[in-house]
């Protein structure tokens, strides 16, 4: 899971995603400067809209959904 959310991260252009956690909640990711990946690898920190964050375990990540580029 952590290399692909990586990938995610790093593609060009950045293509906005969405992360489930093992609760159901689901958490978009907007632009690559709202998420940093821990440089451990076990905490995900994603910054919605309004500036609040939500910090995840990577170990409660059961799904990346991308959203594809308009064509």
């Amino acid at each position: 899971m952590l290399e692909e959310l990586k990938k995610l991260v790093s593609r060009a252009p950045f293509v906005p995603f969405r992360i489930t956690m093992s609760s159901g909640l689901q958490i978009a990711v907007r632009s690559r400067e709202h998420i940093i990946v821990g440089s451990k690898g076990n905490l995900v920190v994603v910054e919605d809209d309004e500036g609040l964050f939500e910090i995840l375990p990577l170990l409660h990540i059961t799904s990346l959904q991308a959203r594809e580029p308009a064509v």
